[in-house]
């Protein structure tokens, strides 16, 4: 290798350098992102989803993020911020409920969740059935009782010697039978308790009959209506900052905790495996058409993002030198030089 050799390719090499760079000048950057496009998309036609990459390869990767990442220690601080600016969005006080929801989806909706049959009266049974609502119904009624009797032996008090007769009567039922306030109260519990099923499961088919009628649906929608025109910040009334951030973290903690169970990774292995089935002989540019990307979105995108990166890299020389670094090997190369002697 010679000296004049050796210049010749730096030369050539910053001439390289120079007609690569002026590629990508905002006007030239344009003409050629979108012909490579175009040719992307073309020898996309002929490459179907198998053919450049497998379930098992996707797979790995689907686990890599969603199971074995690690989340920072610096999101639960980061979700703190993030409930404070949602929380206090200036949005919250100009857009309505109705802003965000039509009456026809809110309908909709409402339709999709009632013609779940099995899980609506599975929920219903449940929640009837249960004995934490059973005694929260029976308390209930008893302390009305209560307060009914109480009600009623105050008024009494003020009817003159009625008082007097109330107490005495107590006095005598006391010591003719000890136990019998005591035994009073737990049948008058008891009676409210069995009354209280029996209750509760009419009141499940009346339930049921209103949803079945459509009273149900129209009572949701008159409440729809009620609510639809207030501001979203009216939400504020109900929900605190610190609460909104409390749900956050403890979404995120539930998140990590699922996340890590066997059950989710063969979800998510399951998930791959049926759209490998489902595309993995697709045509890789029919498959993102069914995504929703065509090539002018990815013109759009491609002109929106590169040509400010590519302009702080060329401010910075940061493109000069890598271009240099992955050229300058092929022109100081020996079988190179020989060629320009």
């Amino acid at each position: 290798m010679t000296d004049t050799q050796r210049a010749k390719a730096e030369q050539l090499l910053n001439a390289q350098v120079d007609y690569l760079i002026s590629q990508l000048d905002p006007k030239q950057f344009k003409k050629l992102a979108k012909e490579e496009i175009d040719i992307a998309f073309k020898v996309m036609k002929t490459l179907r989803l198998n053919d450049v990459v497998s379930a098992e390869q996707v797979r790995h990767t689907a686990r890599r993020y969603a199971v074995e990442m690690d989340i920072s220690g610096a999101i639960p601080e980061l979700i703190g911020e993030i409930a404070d600016r949602l929380y206090n969005h200036p949005g919250h006080d100009k857009n309505s409920f109705e802003d965000l929801i039509s009456d026809q989806e809110v309908a909709e909706l409402l339709d999709v969740v009632l013609e779940m049959d099995a899980l609506r009266q599975r929920l219903i049974s449940e929640i009837a059935g249960s004995p934490l609502t059973i005694n929260l119904i029976s308390d209930m009624l008893y302390r009305g009782i209560q307060g009914f009797i109480t009600q009623g032996t105050n008024m009494a008090g003020s009817i003159p010697g009625a008082s007097s007769m109330l107490k005495l009567g107590k006095s005598v039922v006391s010591k003719a039978a000890p136990g019998l306030e005591k035994s009073a109260e737990q049948n008058i519990k008891k009676y409210i308790a069995h009354n209280t099923r029996s209750i509760i499961r009419q009141s499940e088919k009346r339930l049921e009959k209103a949803i079945e009628s459509g009273e149900f649906r129209q009572a949701m929608l008159d409440f729809w209506d009620e609510i639809k025109e207030q501001k979203v910040a009216t939400l504020r009334r109900y929900v605190t900052r610190d609460e909104l951030e409390d749900a956050m973290v403890t979404g995120l903690e539930a998140w990590k905790q699922f996340r890590a169970t066997r059950y989710f990774g063969n979800l998510l292995d399951a998930g791959v495996d049926f759209f490998f089935e489902k595309y993995g002989d697709t045509a890789l540019d029919k498959l993102i058409g069914e995504m929703g990307v065509d090539k002018k979105m990815v013109l759009d995108e491609a002109l929106r993002y590169a040509p400010p990166i590519i302009e702080v890299l060329k401010e910075r020389g940061i493109l000069q030198d890598t271009l240099r670094r992955r050229l300058e090997g092929f022109w100081f190369a020996d079988s190179t030089l020989a060629l320009l002697k």
